[in-house]
């Protein structure tokens, strides 16, 4: 391999090193850089001829790194890190120093949205930008806070416990006028919409009701993969779905859709506002995150 100042191997071959040593895979690699399965394992092949090393172990249904493999990944991945970091700041320059918040889509468009409106309202100079994955994944992008179910647990972030939200069945008026909603069997006769969502740690159907003390079979019922996608479909008089009393806000004060009360319970998870470590002199963070808490803190009636 071609050497450079720093006598480093070309960033081509490191860059699809990391990605497949982060995914364990080189085919998910390859469709993140956009590339071949096959022109990763080139670069990596490369890779390991110039170092004498093996990376990587073949293992069923992927790969795993070999101790030499871990050790390069550690150093790599501190490095795009600290590169993502520098890159994002120099961008923020460009960007006249915005902020830069990150969430899931529906926390982002039921909760978060408003939030920061209103605080822009307040802070007419602030410029706050908004990034949405449902994984948490924000690419290149490192953003000066996040808000996630659960711990963000990155390395770089600190977590801060926002607030516990409740867990309560919604449905169209129109369904509920149609269905007994009296006792949890009222409840399991009723048409379901189930969340599979990429997060894992978002409650499910079975989950509430064995809390509920049912163990057994649920309806089928319509399957979505996405928060927002199952609200509309609860509107439309598809089934009940299980809401998350302030993010469903919207919708009932709205009347879109209704709480099916008497069925309660505290969501097991508490969502989290993570600060970037390294973000403390960013201009305005600390009262967008002040201003984030102090809305969490509000009462919401629904």
């Amino acid at each position: 391999m071609a050497r450079r100042f720093y006598n480093l191997p070309p960033l081509t071959a490191l860059s699809a090193f990391e990605a497949a040593a982060r995914h364990r895979s080189f085919r998910k690699a390859a469709e993140e850089l956009n590339v071949t399965p096959g022109a990763v394992s080139h670069q990596i092949k490369a890779l390991e001829e110039d170092l004498g090393v093996d990376l990587f172990l073949r293992v069923h249904r992927g790969v795993d790194l070999t101790e030499a493999g871990k050790q390069l990944f550690r150093t790599t991945r501190a490095a795009f890190l600290d590169m993502a970091t520098t890159l994002d700041a120099v961008r923020s320059h460009g960007r006249g120093n915005a902020l830069t918040v990150g969430a899931t889509t529906a926390m982002s468009a039921l909760w978060l949205t408003p939030v920061i409106s209103r605080f822009g309202r307040h802070h007419p100079d602030a410029r706050i930008n908004q990034v949405v994955s449902d994984l948490l994944d924000f690419g290149p992008v490192t953003p000066e806070l996040v808000i996630s179910y659960g711990p963000y647990s990155h390395e770089r972030y600190d977590d801060t416990p926002l607030f516990r939200d409740t867990l309560v069945p919604v449905c169209a008026p129109g369904l509920l006028q149609d269905h007994k909603a009296h006792t949890l069997k009222d409840l399991l006769a009723m048409p379901l919409i189930h969340l599979d969502a990429p997060d894992k740690r978002w409650t499910s159907w079975k989950h509430w009701f064995a809390e509920m003390g049912h163990g057994g079979p649920l309806r089928r019922g319509v399957t979505v993969n996405n928060y927002m996608v199952a609200l509309q479909a609860a509107q439309d008089g598809a089934g009940m779905v299980l809401g998350w009393r302030r993010l469903v806000a919207p919708y009932v004060h709205s009347g879109a859709l209704v709480p099916i009360e008497g069925f309660s319970l505290p969501a097991p998870t508490q969502f989290y506002l993570s600060r970037r470590q390294d973000g403390a002199s960013r201009p305005g963070l600390a009262a967008l995150a002040d201003w984030v808490i102090d809305a969490a803190q509000l009462q919401v009636d629904t």
